[in-house]
């Protein structure tokens, strides 16, 4: 298996590196994006992203003929960005973060106002991060054939994600947000510099579980046991990967999870029917066993049906055990003025019924507000990774995580990576 040092390594200093301009740039282009964009092509720019080494491969992924090019060509590869604290890693488990739908890995590095983001963050404690594009998407090979939609319209973007507070008539909590940099609407700069952002993503969701669940496992076979954390699709990405190759996974970090129990749904009614599995489109295992789930996964409704609060469809008791995502722990945060305060509670409610190690925080019960779907990029972007998300990977890395406990062994250091 080839190690990870004998890559292309590009050095990176993001913090320190001046480029040489060759022509001056226009003033006018300077006076909108002096400090505020980073890795632009001027000397003038200002990066607030923390020093690191970076490493570029790619991992997973298969020979498959192709009926286009009438040849093989390698497929369902994910593209890795690896950023290795220049002081060296000092903490014992690897990131790997996932972002949403119709997002590449570039959405961790910084945020739309050019703020540090949580790569940067995570990269000055000590840690080794690697950030991804999904198969099929972004800088990961695309396969020549297969379909894509388009990206989230900017009306949908502007209502549920940036300024939802505009639109109560959504959801009630719509009104509390608060924490989106800038006017979160076209024409404003950073509002655009986003949306430029946003990526088509194939359709097919057994597709896209199969291929990033089967290229995140050989990934974590290189770099060892990591912790994952997984924005809105991402998030469902967390549980296909745990039940793959749940000894490779440390934790389970899900900003906002999309994995409603057995259906899409974000506002009263019946939603429209998704996750045969669960929490997934592809099969994972439970105790007692399940073969087909639309016949031996009993349903049953639970809670009122509100647009602040709507109702979960939850396994019928006595419910089956999650077998191999129960080997990992789970948390699961929700924002205060997001669309998925309307319906997050169904997956820990899932998880828990299932014999899953889960906490649930509401940020708002840790005095943190305002925030929207994504709160990774917003304003108090960095309160959140230090109050919530870091004291996880800490408490899990330490003698009282759920891991180590549950085996009674200490889990190698993975200190040694290059």
């Amino acid at each position: 298996m080839p190690s990870i040092s004998r890559r292309i390594a590009v050095l990176c200093f993001a913090a320190a590196i001046q480029f040489a301009p060759t022509v001056a740039a226009p003033s006018a282009f300077l006076d909108r994006h002096l400090d505020r964009r980073d890795n632009g092509t001027s000397g003038q720019f200002t990066s607030r992203e923390a020093p690191y080494r970076r490493n570029v491969f790619f991992a997973g992924g298969e020979y498959a003929y192709n009926d286009v090019v009438k040849g093989n060509v390698k497929v369902d590869q994910i593209y890795v960005e690896q950023l290795i604290p220049t002081q060296g890693v000092t903490k014992p488990y690897p990131l790997v973060f996932m972002a949403g739908g119709g997002l590449s890995g570039a959405t961790w590095l910084n945020t739309p106002d050019n703020r540090k983001g949580w790569a940067s963050y995570f990269v000055e404690k000590g840690y080794a991060v690697h950030i991804i594009d999904y198969p099929s998407t972004g800088r990961s090979s695309k396969l020549p054939t297969r379909q894509t939609y388009s990206p989230t319209s900017v009306e949908v973007a502007e209502q549920y994600f940036t300024r939802p507070e505009l639109y109560p008539n959504n959801y009630p909590q719509a009104r509390l947000h608060s924490q989106w940099p800038g006017q979160g609407l076209r024409g404003d700069p950073d509002f655009d510099d986003w949306y430029a952002s946003l990526l088509p993503l194939p359709p097919d969701n057994v597709y896209m579980e199969d291929a990033t669940g089967a290229a995140v496992c050989a990934l974590l076979e290189e770099i060892g046991s990591s912790y994952l954390i997984g924005h809105s699709f991402g998030g469902m990405m967390l549980f296909v990967i745990a039940e793959r190759c749940p000894d490779l996974v440390q934790g389970l970090l899900g900003v906002e999870p999309y994995a409603v129990p057995f259906r899409s749904k974000s506002a009263p009614g019946n939603g429209s029917p998704s996750r045969a599995w669960g929490l997934t489109n592809t099969p994972v295992t439970y105790d007692p066993p399940v073969k087909d789930p639309t016949v031996d996964l009993k349903k049953s409704e639970v809670g009122a049906d509100t647009a602040a609060n709507v109702s979960c469809l939850l396994q019928a008791e006595p419910a089956k055990k999650l077998v191999n995502i129960a080997k990992v722990p789970v948390l699961i945060y929700t924002t205060e003025a997001s669309v998925h305060i309307v319906f997050d509670h169904c997956i820990p409610a899932y998880l828990w019924q299932s014999g899953v190690n889960t906490e649930w925080v509401l940020l708002a019960e840790r005095g943190i507000r305002g925030n929207g779907h994504f709160s990774f990029a917003e304003k108090n972007n960095l309160e959140i990774a230090e109050k919530v998300v870091e004291p996880f990977f800490i408490l899990q890395s330490g003698p009282n995580g759920f891991k180590q406990k549950a085996k009674n062994v200490t889990l190698p250091r993975r200190d040694d990576i290059s």
